[in-house]
């Protein structure tokens, strides 16, 4: 919203405030209806006895007026009152429907009026103290709105000796700006000199210390914050909780059991006892205890911790923003002042002998760990990354051969990849769509759009031209100048349903850098031609680099080569099929010169360019896309820059160089503390870098997923679910046992009975799956299932029975739990503890309070020991509830049984009973289908199926991927597998409707495999539904990206060809 908008909506409230409480009364008397117009009680007599002439009405309309008009009056007394003292409005019984929307408009009054006061010292300070730029992160960017007279000459402030002042509970930043500057609309001033320290929405903890302008009064000169903050009284006011005054005290909620503890049993006034942590009254004092020094150690889990108490409810909501549109960069704002550090190795807690109260040793976190920065995981690289790990998976399971596991990622990897999952990066499928629908078919005959960068925002891509153009496509909408086209992201673009598989017209886009308003700006290599990177050599190479990984994986540069030389060496393994790196330039530089001649005679003869060529498909591959990145200049390429630049059209061809020397152009300058400028286009960003140390982590992951060779289980691993598939003497389950022996008329003892010869008539399947999946069993494995397991059934039937106390847990599907206790009712955060729960319930030897609080809090280093920990496990004891003798499903790590660890039992997890189903049902033979059947009604959707917004959040099982067997991929690749078995056993016996049940199950589960749609093909042939049958087969095709069927994987080519030999 703009300040002109907030200034308008801050009058029209004070106005409507106004005339309510002014206007009304005179509006009423002015009309007759005051107070002193009320009838006597002889006249209402004389009224009610009488013919009705509208007297009644009116005094009805009267009175309710006056009263309406009472009530609205004092909640805006109450709410005024509250403002000034700078504490929640008292609740008044019965107005909480018009209190709220009073706090409301007096919300807009004092946020409108006050933006006049504040633009000022905005607009200074975004010119003044600038922090240190994070350089792997580069995820904060620099101001795009000063200009660039204001950067030159604006002081700088020096946050760290002006005055100081710690925060104390119930400050506001109006109320300091008012004591200490006299004047609280100067509270914008703080916030600036304090980036970093502020949270959002202006929010402030107390602790805190915040550096004032030098004219404070009152003040004394750099106070140092407290960090073992003695305690101290406080009154409680209406609206408080523990909770809320733990957070007010201490920024974390989770800290109230101190609070609680410091004051359990104190008499208050009234003698009432405070013995009750869900019940304070406003009056009493409580005396609130200071953080411990973070050196000290913390207390082990405790089984003893009470349920936190109910949360009051807040007096008001927090502010909210309208989202502006993409800036445009239009003038450069100021240089950092200070150096951003270089990225050092981080240290982290490393894994130790179980013990709740000691302290965790530290070991170095490996380079992966922090290369979610430097491979922008908020970033464009960020998201291709992502979208190509995400294609290289699957494919890895097209390829994967029944009962085979893919391969996974080895652990020092697992940073990476967490990484890339956890980031919230941009939306380069909507960037993508948006991109190639201005190169639609139904416009090619218009002028095409001369892009020089785009900026992509949360809301909306904005694209920069070279040349005005005021006719802009729809949905696109051109500015005033026609310079600046957007699309906002609810527009739905022509080719929206069909995902915008158009031509890509500008494969030369990539990313440089991100603005301070978070908005991600890529620069067109090939409308620049010739791109120069000046200024700090290793902050020029890191962006170089950075730029040769995204154009490695973009989905808009279609058919691109990029060529490095001198730089990138690190990223080999990235894309070989896209990224060539070379020693030496030579044969890189000429081979680049010869392409350019080629096409400079070709656009000459055919007057057409690269763009035009790619949108009508005119010899589209004699104009493919090409990038030259040098990591410096040399003699050999000076012809080669002037030649490229002076052609004044698209060519395909772009040379991106680092450079100080000057030349022919677009010219980019890059200072030490990684700030971007590229003074020709007006902007200036934070440019995205990828060290040289960590880039190869994420090259190593992505060529690890494009790997397709399977790999036969490891039965090491009781727990998991694909060790069903061994037996318990250790001999694997394969294709090299040779023949399933027969044991009475021509069957074998197995869960798939007939002879291969008959699943291979009827069945999509071959002699090596069926030997793998349904090996034959002996007498002596029935009774070792039956007996090894005697307690499934039971289970089996507490899972089926809703009023079963016993905690359920699915992670087959939407990950959720079922238990009989309860969570806090003021901040359940359900979908944090089911995670808690998911982790300690897939780990059967349990986990010891180090373990779990790395790895539901990754991100926090120093978290083994807080608060929030052992509060979180107290949190799930309660939820989790207590078994039939009364004790929890959650010991206390501290029991003797426990040894230390914190471990669930007695709960029910369906990935659990799946294993367990699958490993009796192979070993009763034909009996065991039913097993089979009982496993896959378990599953209800995707393995560790999980809203966006839990990934992102805390923990964001991110723990899965630190697992070695990586459990996800396992169940994913096991529900396939077992679904095939029951599909095959019921093709064999005729029964394709059956089959087909079973195939959908596994194509619920969210697989990419081709496995159940071969099995549908086979189905549908059973039933004589040719039609559907060979439109599954094209679905497979269109997977793969093939042609014809050979193109296929071998074991898929085998089934589709013997299908066409039936």
């Amino acid at each position: 919203m703009t300040t002109i908008a907030r200034v308008m909506r801050g009058l029209g409230a004070l106005a409507l405030l106004f005339g309510v409480v002014a206007g009304v009364p005179f509006l009423l008397v002015f009309l007759g209806l005051g107070p002193m117009a009320a009838p006597s009680v002889h006249e209402v007599g004389a009224v009610l006895t009488s013919r009705d002439d509208g007297q009644v009405l009116r005094a009805v309309l009267a009175a309710g007026a006056w009263f309406c008009w009472l009530v609205f009056t004092l909640a805006t007394a109450a709410e005024v009152w509250a403002l000034i003292r700078s504490r929640p409005a008292p609740r008044l019984p019965g107005l909480a429907g018009v209190q709220g929307p009073v706090a409301a408009l007096l919300a807009m009054v004092v946020v409108g009026l006050s933006v006049s006061g504040t633009a000022a010292p905005l607009a200074a300070s975004s010119a003044t103290a600038r922090p240190p730029l994070p350089v792997a992160a580069a995820a904060v960017a620099v101001s795009q709105q000063a200009p660039p007279e204001a950067a030159r000459t604006a002081p700088v402030a020096d946050a760290g000796t002006g005055p100081e002042y710690v925060v104390q509970r119930r400050d506001t930043l109006w109320a300091l700006a008012d004591k200490h500057l006299g004047d609280p609309l100067r509270y914008p001033e703080i916030v600036a000199l304090n980036e970093g320290r502020i949270g959002p929405d202006n929010h402030i903890v107390p602790g805190t210390a915040l550096a004032f302008p030098g004219d404070a009064v009152g003040l004394s000169t750099a106070e140092a914050p407290v960090e073992d903050a003695p305690a101290v009284d406080i009154v409680v006011e209406p609206g408080d909780s523990l909770w809320t005054i733990a957070e007010d005290a201490h920024g974390d909620g989770a800290t109230w059991p101190s609070v609680w503890e410091a004051n359990a049993g104190r008499t208050e006034p009234g003698g009432e006892v405070f013995d009750d942590p869900d019940l304070i009254h406003p009056g009493w004092t409580l005396t609130v205890p200071g953080l411990p020094d973070p050196e000290d150690p913390a207390p082990g889990p405790s089984d003893s911790a009470p349920a936190p108490p109910s949360e009051g409810t807040p007096s008001s909501a927090p502010p909210t923003s309208t989202p502006s549109p993409p800036a445009s960069p239009t003038a450069v704002p100021p240089t950092p002042t200070s150096v951003a550090p270089r990225p050092t190795p981080s240290s982290a807690p490393g894994t130790t002998a179980p013990s709740d109260g000691g302290t965790a040793s530290e070991s170095e976190v490996d380079s992966g760990a922090v290369v979610a920065a430097a491979a922008g995981v908020a970033s464009v690289l960020g998201a291709v990354s992502f979208l190509a790990l995400q294609r290289y998976r699957r494919r890895q399971f097209r390829h994967r051969r029944p009962g085979r596991a893919v391969p996974v990622p080895p652990p020092h990897l697992a940073a990476v990849e967490r990484s890339l999952v956890a980031s919230e990066g941009v939306d380069v499928a909507f960037l993508d769509r948006a991109l190639r629908s201005l190169a639609r078919r139904d416009r090619t005959s218009t002028a095409l759009p001369e892009i020089l960068a785009v900026s992509v925002s949360a809301e909306a891509v904005l694209v920069r031209l070279a040349e005005p153009m005021h006719a802009a496509p729809a949905p696109w909408v051109a500015d005033a100048a026609g310079t600046r086209w957007s699309l906002s992201r609810e527009a739905h673009t022509p080719d929206h349903h069909r995902g915008g598989r158009g031509p890509a017209p500008f494969p030369g886009l990539v990313s440089v850098g991100r603005s301070r308003t978070g908005d991600h700006w890529l620069l067109d290599l090939e409308q620049a031609g010739v791109l120069r990177i000046a200024g700090d050599p290793q902050r020029a190479a890191d962006l170089l680099r950075y730029i040769a990984a995204e154009l490695a994986h973009n989905t808009w540069s279609e058919m691109l080569l990029v060529d490095a030389v001198g730089v990138g060496d690190e990223l080999s393994q990235l894309n070989p099929d896209r990224l060539r790196l070379h020693d030496s330039g030579d044969h890189a530089v000429t081979q680049f010169g010869r392409l350019l001649a080629d096409r400079r005679a070709a656009a000459t003869d055919g007057a057409t360019d690269a763009l035009r060529a790619r949108v009508d498909d005119i010899e589209p591959d004699a104009w493919a896309p090409r990038v030259l990145l040098l990591g410096d200049d040399s003699a050999e390429t000076l012809q080669l820059e002037d030649t490229l630049a002076g052609i004044g059209h698209r060519t395909g061809l772009a040379l991106v160089m680092a450079t100080n020397a000057g030349g022919p152009g677009l010219r980019a300058t890059i200072d030490d503390a990684g700030v971007l400028a590229v003074p020709e286009l007006g902007l200036e960003v934070v440019a995205h870098q990828m060290p040289i140390d960590e880039a190869a982590p994420l090259a190593q992951l992505l060529a690890h997923a494009a790997g397709l060779p399977d790999h036969a289980p490891s039965p090491g691993d009781a727990g998991s679910p694909v060790a069903a598939g061994h037996w318990g003497d250790g001999e694997p389950a394969d294709e090299t046992r040779g023949s399933r022996p027969q044991v009475v008329e021509g069957l074998v003892d197995s869960v798939l009975p007939l002879p291969d010869d008959a699943y291979l008539a009827t069945a999509a399947t071959t002699s090596p799956d069926v030997h793998v999946l349904a090996p034959a069993t002996t007498p002596a494995r029935r009774e070792a299932a039956a007996s090894g397991d005697p307690n499934l059934d039971r289970d089996l039937a507490h899972w089926n029975n809703p009023r079963s106390g016993r905690p359920k847990l699915t992670i087959l599907g939407p990950v959720r739990v079922e238990a009989q206790g309860r969570l806090p009712e003021r901040n359940p955060r359900r979908q944090f503890y089911t995670e808690v729960i998911a982790y300690l319930a897939t780990r059967p030897d349990g986990a010891t309070s180090e373990q779990y609080a790395t790895a539901l809090w990754p991100d926090e280093p120093d978290v083994i020991g807080k608060t929030k920990v052992r509060q979180s496990i107290s949190v799930v004891r309660t939820w989790l509830g207590t078994d039939e003798d009364g004790d929890a499903f959650l010991p206390s790590g501290l029991t003797a049984a426990a040894g230390g660890r914190y471990r669930i039992k007695g709960a029910l997890v369906d990935a659990d009973l799946f294993r367990r189903l699958r490993a009796r049902g192979l070993a009763r033979g034909a009996d065991g289908i039913t097993d089979l059947h009982a496993a896959l009604d378990l599953v209800r959707g995707r393995p560790f199926e999980l809203p966006d917004m839990r990934v992102r959040g805390v923990g964001g099982y991110g723990w899965l991927l630190d697992d070695g067997n990586r459990m996800d991929l396992e169940l994913a690749a096991v529900i396939v597998d077992v679904a095939h078995v029951v599909s095959t056993h019921h093709l064999g016996n005729g029964e394709p409707e059956r089959a087909i049940a079973a195939a959908q199950v596994a194509l619920r589960s969210g697989t990419y495999e081709d496995v159940p749609l071969l099995d549908l093909v086979a189905a549908c042939d059973a039933l004589g539904n040719s039609a559907e049958a060979d439109a599954f087969v094209a679905r497979i095709l269109a997977n793969h990206d093939a042609e014809v069927e050979e193109d296929l994987p071998p074991r898929t080519a085998e089934v589709l060809f013997r299908r066409s030999r039936r």
